[in-house]
């Protein structure tokens, strides 16, 4: 690392390939520092959106009228036209504060960010980088550096880096997000009649299933298994009033694997048979 005023740092700067900037996200430059006691950046603007990976030590960040302290594990992220100090906090017995950065441009990044839970409000995470994640961001660093680099390698590596650090930060975001039921809700509504299990959803919002289970059950009074239940009966409910499947082909739809499955529980929900169903409502008719 070459010494600065405030640091020892390597900065590398790219002009991005047309095969990136035809994509949503390209790197700009990179570069990774060790801080010296008296390091301290800003206020400052970028036009870029750059995150920051904090490696060792404490860092204070201060941006929106906010200030976090971060230390070794978390990350934060500097959105464009957006104001930010950031300083290390360095105290005698604590080793010194070391990070590194990619800042990036492209139509996809706010979405990127927006998967990970980070926004100018909320523009940090905590404890995100585990094993998985610095060797994916090692794995960057070590391509941008290159005098020579392979565009479809630095892409690869960008986006695997980003899918690590959503796979990591999966529990955090959702623990932030205060509709993540409804999400739940969504998908069983989208997925009632395949072959979903109650366990696939709370994988998609990153909670155990018995918290998941717990929390539906409180918000909506009945349970993920039975609100899932609920939508394929009344569906075909639906079914046998307006179509002339027939109750096979009904159950089958539905996501049953046979006819008995859906006949008994079509029967205990309703009170009556499918077959029975039907002719009850042609009747009404």
């Amino acid at each position: 690392m070459q010494e600065y005023a405030l640091e020892y740092a390597d900065y590398w700067y790219s002009l991005p390939h047309p095969l990136q900037t035809a994509g949503g996200c390209w790197i700009v430059r990179a570069g990774r520092n060790e801080a010296k006691p008296n390091y301290m950046v800003g206020p400052k603007v970028i036009n870029q959106t750059s995150i920051h990976w904090i490696l060792q030590g404490k860092v204070r960040v201060a941006t929106n009228n906010r200030t976090v302290e971060l230390v070794k594990g978390d990350l934060f992220c500097m959105f464009p036209k957006q104001t930010y100090t950031y300083e290390t906090i360095h105290e005698s017995d604590e080793k010194p504060l070391k990070m590194a950065w990619l800042a990036m441009e492209g139509n996809q990044l706010p979405y990127l960010t927006a998967q990970l839970g980070l926004t100018t409000e909320i523009f940090w995470l905590q404890q995100v980088i585990n094993t998985e994640v610095g060797d994916a961001l090692r794995n960057v660093l070590e391509a941008v550096s290159q005098p020579e680099k392979d565009v479809i390698q630095e892409q690869s590596l960008l986006y695997n880096l980003f899918w690590k650090m959503n796979s990591a930060s999966t529990r955090l975001v959702r623990a932030r997000k205060a509709d993540w039921l409804d999400d739940v809700k969504e998908y069983l509504d989208l997925h009632a009649t395949e072959h979903i299990r109650i366990e696939d959803a709370a994988r998609l919002v990153g909670v155990h299933r018995s918290h998941l289970f717990a929390s539906f059950r409180r918000k909506y009074g009945i349970s993920p298994q039975q609100y899932l239940q609920k939508i394929r009966l009344t569906k075909g409910a639906s079914l046998l009033k307006e179509t002339a499947l027939s109750v096979t082909e009904i159950a089958l739809s539905l996501g049953y694997p046979e006819l008995y499955s859906f006949t008994r529980s079509f029967t205990k929900y309703f009170g009556v048979s499918p077959s029975a169903y039907r002719g009850t409502s042609k009747r009404i008719i």
